[in-house]
Formats: structure tokens, C-alpha cells, sequence
């Protein structure tokens, strides 16, 4: 029940980043884009974890440091450095008080976590400020492409990879190009980001298949560890520099 009340809030979400663009309102594609990221990642946490009264200060602390760059972007500081600090200090104390939690599930909650933490670290940055109208018509459309997709049973093919790997591709081709990027760095980006959006994808798959409670996988979930791919590969390459020629 509760993981379906989340695929309703994303799906709310993802309205509301569709409307903030005629708005041209950046708060609030942040604020939604923000509220994707934690939906996902609270989705991920209570597939691991059990959501008794012992776990669910647990999830609610990795939450919680996902949640950290928000919090200190309004102050004067190395946003990285920080958010680097507060999850060392935290996860420190994590570590002592979850013993009892098996070391692969402590290793699957680090390494989600640090990638919601990274996601909102870059949406609450000046690089997503300067590039959102960008960004935000790349996570649009894909979300339109793949959802085209699931419903008519294609993620479930043989042909998954290709479409993850040519869906990523042809919209960043389409929005750059439309966007006046020079073509050969358009196409550069393309492959880099494309490649490695099909890796992520592919490693979030891997770990749903060894949640422990996790009984069914949905097509929404498909979609939107498809989208966070997307997302952490947009950021690993650093795509707005590579697309502009800068590298």
C-alpha cells in the first residue's frame, strides 16, 4: 500500500514539474524534482528494510541525509564538503547502532543513499540553476517515452536495453540540437550519458532482485529507476560541459 501511494506522489510530482515550465517557476521544478528523488529513495529504503518500530528510524535518517543539501544551501559554505561531513558523522553513528542489519544491506542503503544525496546536491546547485530548462524537457520527455513503453510491454522484451540505451540517446540528441549545441558534441553526450544510464538501470534492477521485502516489481518502478539513471549519468559526465564542448 505504502509503495503505491508513492508512485501516486511521483506521479503528482512529475505533473507539477510539467506545469512549473509554462510558470517558469524554478523553486517548485526543484522543490518536485527534490520530492522525486526522496520518494524513490524511501521506496528503495522499505524494500530493504522491514518498516517495524526498530527500522524505521533508520530509514527515516537516511532520509534525512539525503535531505542535507537542501538544508545547507542556504547558507555560506562548500555545499560538497559539508554534505560530505554530516553523512560521514551520521553514517558513523549508523554503523554502531545497526549492527544486527546485514553488511550487503548496510552496503545496498549506503550506496542509495548517496546517490539521492548527490541528485538533490546537484538540483539545489548553481550548474542545475544556470541549465533547468534543459534538464527538466530531457526528464519530461523521457518520462512520456518510457511510460509509452511500459504500457505497451516493451521494458519487459528482449529489446529493454536498446530502448534504454536509444530513448536516452534520441531525446538528448533532439532537445540539444533544438537547444543550437553543435551537433558532434550533441552526439558525444548522447552515447557517454546513454551508456551509462543503461549501467545505473541496470544496477538498481540487480539489487530490487535481492530485496527481501519486496514481493512484486511494478511498471512505475521501472520507469522511475530509469529516470534516476538517467539523472545520475546526466551528472557523472558532466554532460552540460561535454554538450557545450567544454572537456
Amino acid at each position: 500500500m505504502l509503495q503505491t501511494q508513492i508512485r501516486y506522489v511521483q506521479n503528482v510530482l512529475t505533473l507539477s514539474i510539467f506545469i512549473s515550465i509554462f510558470l517558469n517557476n524554478l523553486p517548485l521544478i526543484t522543490a518536485a524534482l527534490v520530492g522525486i528523488i526522496l520518494a524513490w529513495h524511501l521506496e528503495t529504503l522499505i524494500c530493504e528494510l522491514r518498516t517495524d518500530n526498530k527500522e524505521i528510524a533508520l530509514v527515516l535518517s537516511f532520509l534525512f541525509i539525503s535531505f542535507i543539501p537542501v538544508l545547507i544551501s542556504n547558507f555560506d559554505m562548500n555545499t560538497e564538503i559539508m554534505t560530505l561531513f554530516i553523512f560521514s558523522l551520521i553514517l558513523s553513528v549508523l554503523m554502531l547502532i545497526t549492527k544486527d542489519i546485514e553488511l550487503h544491506k548496510i552496503g545496498n542503503l549506503v550506496m542509495i543513499t548517496i546517490f539521492s544525496c548527490i541528485l538533490i546536491n546537484f538540483f539545489v546547485s548553481d550548474e542545475f540553476r544556470d541549465n533547468y530548462e534543459y534538464v527538466t524537457f530531457l526528464f519530461l520527455i523521457l518520462f512520456f517515452l518510457k511510460t509509452i513503453a511500459t504500457l505497451l510491454n516493451v521494458q519487459f522484451s528482449n529489446f529493454q536495453y536498446f530502448l534504454n540505451f536509444f530513448g536516452s540517446f534520441f531525446v538528448i540528441v533532439v532537445i540539444s540540437i533544438f537547444s543550437g549545441f553543435d551537433i558532434q558534441f550533441v552526439f558525444i553526450t548522447a552515447v557517454i550519458v546513454s551508456i551509462f544510464t543503461v549501467f545505473f538501470n541496470l544496477l538498481f534492477l540487480r539489487n530490487r532482485q535481492e530485496y527481501e521485502y519486496f514481493s512484486e516489481l511494478t511498471s512505475q518502478i521501472f520507469i522511475f529507476d530509469y529516470l534516476v539513471g538517467f539523472l545520475l549519468a546526466f551528472y557523472f559526465v558532466d554532460a552540460v560541459k561535454i554538450v557545450n564542448g567544454l572537456f
